[in-house]
């Protein structure tokens, strides 16, 4: 057993050795194994990287060599690059930014090439950093290019001394020569009145021509109108001998459109020839929608609503002078009607030759032709009552005014046209319309005529018959509430106060008494059981004035009766010709210049009713109003456009700028518009439409400069389609812009500029200039207070005096109105003849034989005609204050914001800046004419700049309760006099009137100084005389 137990042992021994030696073999072979893959994985890892080496190397070297290349092509770039910067440094040229910008560009490119090289710069040795440095020298920053161009306009106008000493027999100023000689992409040149802008583009043609080598067909001349065309032609053609085109848009737009179409058409210069009163009148009476539409429009929004709570206002005064002296519609009615009693008359005498038996019943019989109801039948005999007979004065005007006339109207319009629509000159105007005291007491008058809603205004309370409260103030007069509904009984009161019952308009005192006032009022109606419905001035900020008072109304039993359709047709077609209507039809027609200029289709008008829903309630009606009524106008203008085989102006301009778009450079190279230069006069005016044209046309044409020269401070033609911000924010609209002023003015003295100046730049809105003159005038300005009755004596003896200080010397006048009706007004005077050219269909005046002036000649314009042209001596008439007068109330409206890119928000700004163009078309003095009882608030602003008054020459007084001015009126009862506020009887504050001093030495009333307490001066002192005249000081308690 031992011995087979150590043969087992031993056997298991062997097997043990056996498997350690095959576990030992295995692991060695194993390790073999990885040693041989790892030296197999080396080796492979060594070709791999000798084969990248390799190809590193190969790249390396193709790499140098293209570097080489790259930097021997670099080498002559840069050598170019360098000549191109030693050229555009040399001050040989201007450097615009489109020069700039490609040499920049081509920097820039060399700049990221040579990074690309960078790492290789070694194998280049010193020839890299020769070009290195000969590159960083050829870098131009912006800075540089300001430096070098301000050094070449030295160079320049030093070497064109004497060039631009003679441009036309005339020498540039300094401003002038520099404006001319600045060369950017695109230039605006603001000019001042009189300050030679034609004679600033004849010296930039001249030098472009002559000294820079541009060839004229490489110039295009842009006017807006053909006079000022023919003006460019006979300065630059005919006397400078240089053939450029000059060119207005019209035409401009001609020629490109003949370019691209096939299709001939008529352009339409002035849509007024299908857009006027009765056109626009006929196509809103064809529906019920627009004919509604229009009235409500007339009745309740031809103003925005701005109440006198509006913090527009700095106080109640300022909020008078803007809303006039409303008139409700009814009263506006009754005057028509009235003043056209004397045009019946004039039928009568006309068909029957006697004046005896003109009576109600040949008007009425008359009247039948026409659309006569009893509404309007009833009127006219409240109002004709005891003045039907024909007076011996009117018999002299009616027989003048049918002298040589034929007057039979076979047609309702015709006789419609003139009984209502003919002014007989001549005839004074005797009925006393009705106004109220605010926009929102016209809305609330209309609102009760348009529901036949019978109504007194201002009548005594009771017949002055009532209880008053305990304690009640003495100071309150006989009260009379706003309105009295005397079927009824019901009384309203408007209050002008906010949501918190406070009247923020007055000072802390005047607030006070007004509560005190709304308290007493309100303690009368309860005290004497009466019924008082209150409305205010924040429900019309709200628009919710209508809403409000016809809730009021009914819950008070008060029954509505909306006039018929007949009556709101007979109500518009009678009402032609107001003020409103007249006003309203301007509105309509800029917007639809505006609209269509800036090439908006019909489809836009659902975008503007979206954002009117984002306003208040009132402008949401009011705009969605006008627009229901443009969306009639303007499909009847372009039906009309189709049926004549016309375009408009606005149609004919965007066609040639869609064509522009559409075509590539080299097409419109082709079509020979090579210019490099297009200079554009009257850039103020110019209009979104034309913008876009000029723009497009510029983007085709390669290192094209833009030169536009204007005055933003003449921007007055918005009415037909111009906007102002394309000159205000020129840069924003044209790119890179370099801006130049011409600022000495050689037309008006340095005393006119100062004050003309001031007063435009009042709106902040505007480019600041500052004017100089070396004419000097004491008294540039010389104002004329005037009447009804008298303006044309007023006018003549201006004449007579101008005349005599003339000697035999002729002197050019002209008289200038805010619009034609006024001029045509001086024709109706014995002294004064005005009528039609008919040639160009422009007022023309002369004197009537026995008043003529050999020296004087005449002439007269409106102020928009009066643009661009001046005269020796000029007469400003009629700076009235009313809706139609100087400022125009109604041309700073809302609904243009839609189509104006950015509208000047400024209170009355384009009218501003047509008082200042009025005012600086003299040569010496321009007289201003103004109703000494509604002074326009321009004048009231004049006078502030010249320490003057409004009682000429009596004391500066200012109304306490409103801060308006106060004039003097007379008691009716005892003929005493005594200060009243101007705005009465909107304000019906007083004040007794003072002692008067007078001047000892010529009997001037002495005036009292606003800065030295009781010190008076004679007004001839304050004018110089200071040797001759009185200023002495008064002790007032004395």
């Amino acid at each position: 057993m031992k011995t087979e137990n150590l043969v087992i042992i031993f056997l298991c021994f062997i097997i043990f050795i056996l498997i350690i030696s095959l576990m030992i073999n295995k692991k060695n072979k194993k390790k073999k194994e990885e040693k041989l893959r790892k030296e197999k994985a080396e080796e492979l890892e060594r070709l791999e990287k000798q084969k990248k080496e390799e190809i590193l190397k190969k790249e390396r070297i193709e790499k140098e060599k293209n570097a080489k290349e790259i930097f021997k092509k670099l080498t002559l770039k840069i050598d170019i690059l360098n000549k191109k910067y030693l050229k555009l440094t040399s001050l040989d040229d201007y450097l615009n930014e489109y020069k700039v910008k490609e040499y920049q560009n081509e920097y820039n490119e060399i700049y990221e090439t040579w990074k690309s090289i960078e790492e290789h710069k070694d194998i280049f040795l010193s020839e890299y950093n020769e070009y290195l440095e000969k590159f960083d020298v050829c870098k131009l920053e912006d800075s540089q290019v300001k430096e070098l161009n301000e050094k070449y306009v030295e160079k320049e106008l030093e070497e064109n001394k004497d060039f631009l000493s003679n441009v036309d027999g005339k020498s540039l100023d300094e401003q002038q020569r520099k404006a001319v000689i600045i060369d950017e992409d695109n230039n605006l040149i603001v000019a001042g009145a009189g300050s030679g802008k034609t004679l600033t583009i004849s010296g930039k043609v001249k030098y472009l021509v002559e000294r820079k080598k541009i060839k004229p067909e490489e110039i295009l001349l842009l006017t807006f109108t053909k006079a000022a065309a023919n003006e460019m032609t006979e300065r630059i053609k005919n006397k400078l001998k240089i053939n450029v085109d000059a060119s207005t848009f019209h035409s401009l737009g001609m020629r490109l459109s003949s370019y691209f179409e096939d299709d001939k058409y008529e352009v339409l210069d002035n849509p007024y020839k299908y857009l006027n009163e009765h056109s626009i009148i006929k196509v809103l009476l064809k529906k019920e929608e627009t004919s509604n539409a229009f009235i409500d429009y007339i009745n309740y929004y031809t103003k925005d609503n701005i109440t006198e709570v509006d913090a527009t206002f700095k106080n109640k005064g300022e909020f008078y002078d803007f809303v006039d002296n409303p008139v409700p519609i009814s009263e506006s009615l009754k005057q028509i009607l009235y003043n056209s009693l004397i045009n019946f008359k004039v039928l009568y005498f006309y068909e029957n030759k006697k004046t005896d038996e003109f009576n109600f019943n040949y008007c009425i019989n008359l009247f039948k032709k026409t659309n006569m109801n009893k509404k309007i039948r009833l009127m006219l005999e409240s109002l004709w009552t005891n003045k039907l007979t024909i007076t011996t004065s009117e018999i002299e005007i009616i027989k003048e005014y049918i002298k040589d006339k034929e007057l039979k109207y076979e047609t309702k319009e015709q006789l419609y046209e003139f009984l209502f629509h003919v002014t007989i000159p001549g005839y004074d105007k005797i009925f006393k319309k009705i106004t109220v005291k605010s926009e929102e007491e016209r809305i609330i008058a209309n609102f009760l005529y348009m529901n036949g809603i019978n109504f007194k205004y201002e009548s005594k309370y009771r017949d002055g018959n009532y209880e008053t409260p305990k304690g009640s103030y003495s100071t309150i007069r006989s009260y009379t509430p706003d309105f009295y509904l005397p079927d009824y009984d019901i009384y309203i009161e408007h209050f002008g106060v906010d949501s918190d019952m406070k009247a923020h308009q007055y000072t802390d005192i005047e607030n006070k008494k007004y509560e005190d006032n709304m308290k007493w009022k309100r303690e009368i109606h309860e005290l004497n059981n009466t019924n008082l419905i209150e409305t205010y001035s924040f429900y019309h900020q709200q628009g919710i004035l209508k809403e409000k008072l016809e809730e009021m109304l009914l819950a008070r039993g008060v029954k509505f009766n909306h006039i018929s359709k007949e009556e709101i047709n007979l109500i518009i077609e009678v009402g032609s010709g107001k003020e409103e209507t007249n006003a309203f039809i301007r509105l309509m027609i800029t917007f639809l210049t505006l609209f269509k200029s800036n090439n908006y289709k019909l489809s836009k008008l659902e975008e503007f009713r979206d954002i009117a829903h984002s306003y208040s309630t009132f402008l949401r009606d009011k705009h969605l109003l006008f627009f229901e009524m443009f969306e009639a106008i303007l499909n009847f203008y372009n039906e009309t456009l189709q049926k004549k085989k016309e375009i408009d102006f606005s149609d004919m301009i965007n066609k040639a700028t869609d064509h522009l778009d559409e075509k590539k450079k080299d097409e419109v190279f082709q079509l020979g518009l090579r210019y490099k230069y297009i200079i554009i006069d009257e850039f103020q005016d110019t209009s979104v439409a034309r913008f876009k044209l000029v723009k497009a046309l510029k983007d085709k044409l390669n290192d094209c400069k833009i030169l536009a020269v204007g005055d933003d401070w003449q921007s007055i033609y918005r009415f037909a389609g111009s906007d102002i911000s394309i000159f205000t924010e020129f840069e924003e609209y044209f790119g890179k812009t370099e801006t130049s002023f011409i600022e000495k003015t050689y037309r008006n003295s340095q005393q006119l500029v100062d004050i003309a100046q001031r007063f435009v730049m009042s709106n902040p809105n505007q480019i600041k200039k500052n004017l100089k003159s070396d004419k000097r005038l004491d008294i540039p300005i010389v104002y004329e207070k005037t009447n009804l009755k008298n303006k044309d004596e007023v006018v003549y003896e201006i004449l007579k005096n101008i005349s005599k200080e003339y000697n035999k010397k002729e002197c050019s006048v002209t008289i200038l109105a805010r619009i034609n009706e006024n001029l045509r007004k001086l024709g109706f005077s014995k002294i004064f003849k005005v009528e039609n050219n008919h040639k160009d269909n422009k007022l023309q005046i002369s004197f009537q034989k026995k008043y003529n002036l050999k020296n004087i000649k005449l002439d007269c314009k409106t102020a928009h005609g009066s643009k661009g042209l001046e005269a020796d001596e000029v007469i400003l008439i009629d700076v009235n204050d009313n809706i139609v007068g100087f400022p125009n109330k109604i041309i700073d409206d809302s609904v243009l914001f839609y189509v104006l890119s950015n509208a000047d928000s400024y209170l009355y700004g384009e009218e501003r800046r047509l008082f200042y163009v009025a005012l600086t078309r003299t040569r010496n003095r321009t007289f201003v004419l103004f109703d000494e009882n509604y002074p326009s608030i321009f004048i009231r602003e004049l006078f502030d700049y010249e320490d003057k008054t409004l009682d000429e020459y009596g004391e500066n007084r200012i109304c306490k309760a409103c801060g308006s001015h106060m004039i003097r009126r007379k008691n009716s009862t005892n003929n005493e006099e005594f200060y009243g506020c101007y705005h009465y009887p909107k304000c019906d504050y007083t004040e007794p009137l003072d002692k008067v001093y007078t001047c000892p030495i010529c009997g001037s009333r002495l005036l009292k100084s606003k800065y030295e307490k009781n010190t008076y001066y004679c007004n001839n002192y304050k004018r110089g005389n200071e040797k001759s005249h009185y200023k002495t000081f008064i002790d007032e308690e004395d």
